[in-house]
């Protein structure tokens, strides 16, 4: 999405979801809690790693979703969730601060 990726954090998180949509409400780091206000943007990445073999399949791809977030306090993040081959499994991570 955006080229500056801001202050890179790369670190698990947990989040909690609505239960209709699926879409993230709120996220924990570093046993801080943050409500989201706004999902600004949404994007999946299903590209391939750098040094991934010529003959590609799509369980090489990864399998992520982006949000851009921002929070009740105004801070502005980018969180994934990398969910591996299924859907409803995978893990969070908390990607920026923005």
């Amino acid at each position: 999405m955006d080229d500056n990726p801001g202050q890179f954090i790369s670190e698990p998180i947990t989040v909690a979801r609505d239960e209709k949509s699926g879409e993230p409400v709120s996220f924990t780091w570093k046993g801080r809690e943050y409500l989201i206000e706004e999902i600004i943007a949404a994007w999946p990445d299903w590209g391939f790693s750098a040094g991934a073999p010529k003959r590609k399949s799509w369980r090489m791809r990864r399998h992520r979703n982006f949000y851009r977030i921002e929070t009740t306090d105004g801070a502005v993040f980018e969180i994934y969730h990398d969910r591996g081959l299924k859907p409803d499994g995978g893990k969070w991570f908390l990607y920026a601060r923005l």
